[in-house]
């Protein structure tokens, strides 16, 4: 799997290729805004490098979620959609659900769901790919 780093407050936010115009985002920790800054540009220098058609930027490992991270989630998958490419939101647990809702944080935009198994196959699904089991 090939992997590009950028170093962010103390945090690594890796870009991996995930599958052929798939790339998997995991981040961990906290997310502010110079954070997210730094995400997006990796994100969208990686989309014009490999030509990847979807995103998966999975946020199981956020530590909080405000109202900042929401918006910058929903700026990230705008701009990632202006260079072609969906981003699908994976990881989001029951607390930032709640938290979110009570916010009153709309993400009607954005494709979530709630593990990153549901969200590959989302991916594959959009690339018009299927997943076969052994017999």
């Amino acid at each position: 799997m090939a992997e590009e780093q950028k170093k962010t407050n103390g945090f690594e936010t890796p870009v991996n290729i995930l599958w052929d115009n798939v790339l998997l985002i995991p981040v961990f920790g906290t997310m502010d805004s110079t954070r997210a800054q730094a995400i997006m540009e990796t994100i969208l220098q990686k989309i014009i490098k490999t030509g990847s058609r979807v995103i998966i930027l999975d946020i199981l490992g956020v530590d909080t979620v405000d109202s900042g991270v929401a918006n910058h989630i929903i700026k990230i998958t705008k701009a990632c959609r202006l260079l072609g490419c969906e981003t699908i939101i994976s990881g989001i647990s029951p607390e930032i659900a709640i938290t979110l809702v009570n916010l009153g944080v709309t993400l009607s935009e954005v494709v979530t769901t709630s593990t990153l198994k549901d969200a590959v196959s989302r991916a594959f699904e959009n690339l018009g790919l299927k997943i076969c089991k052994e017999k």
